[in-house]
């Protein structure tokens, strides 16, 4: 076969080949919904739907198809202050770049008002999901409408437990708190040190609500304990595991 009857045969294997691997027919490694949001988030902002800015400290974590969520605002005296938590699983919905959460519990607490607890069951809210590096931002589509921003902390490396009535986590050096129903709410987050089953939690925001009441707490430390089958608080206070 001369040159020319060479090349001719070759082109079109060499064209197809090319057309094979185009970038364009080269796989996503663009990071999933489920890699986006994945780990434990520091809250940086709310807007409301309406546009209004309310200050707030709070944390926010995804880890092993669980979500937990605990803020206290800051907005007027802080033992006045009030504060939400929620905790439930979600699921990632690629097609339309969200995740759709179901809080199996809805908290929020005001100190200042009579009943001064809010609690619901199995509220739903579908999210859109924008990560930019170590910036995340949830737009929450049904209810709320609030666009809530954070930013990273780590991966979630740790364990998280269903507790009888909410959900405990120790992940990246801070634990989180939810816990609680109609009648009695106890909501947290901060760092800990571990020895054996003691625990020092030092609290970074706190709040709880029964009949009784509410209140917020910060910047203090909580001795516990934790066996892997309950936590138990300094005061007695015990939430089993699952």
């Amino acid at each position: 076969m001369n040159r020319y009857k060479l090349r001719k045969t070759l082109l079109p294997a060499l064209a197809l080949l090319g057309s094979a691997c185009s970038p364009a027919d080269a796989p996503d490694e663009s990071p999933s919904i489920a890699e986006q949001v994945e780990g434990l988030w520091l809250y940086t902002g709310l807007t409301t739907s309406d546009g209004t800015d309310l200050p707030l400290t709070g944390i926010f974590l995804f880890k092993d198809g669980m979500f937990l969520q605990q803020a206290v605002f800051n907005d007027g005296p802080f033992e006045e202050a009030g504060s939400m938590a929620h905790a439930g699983p979600y699921r990632p919905e690629p097609a339309t770049g969200s995740v759709h959460l179901i809080a199996e519990q809805t908290i929020s607490i005001a100190p200042a008002n009579s009943p001064a607890l809010s609690f619901r069951r199995d509220t739903e809210h579908d999210v859109t999901v924008d990560r930019d590096g170590d910036a995340l931002t949830l737009v929450f589509s049904m209810g709320t409408g609030t666009v809530q921003e954070f930013s990273h902390v780590g991966p979630g490396h740790g364990e998280l437990y269903k507790l009888a009535n909410g959900a405990l986590a120790f992940v990246d050096g801070h634990f989180v708190l939810v816990e609680g129903d109609e009648d009695s709410v106890t909501t947290g987050y901060g760092t800990f040190e571990q020895r054996g089953e003691a625990l020092s939690l030092n609290v970074i925001r706190w709040s709880e609500a029964d009949g009784a009441g509410a209140g917020n707490i910060k910047d203090t430390v909580i001795e516990a304990t934790f066996d892997g089958e309950a936590l138990q608080l300094e005061d007695g206070r015990r939430f089993p595991v699952l």
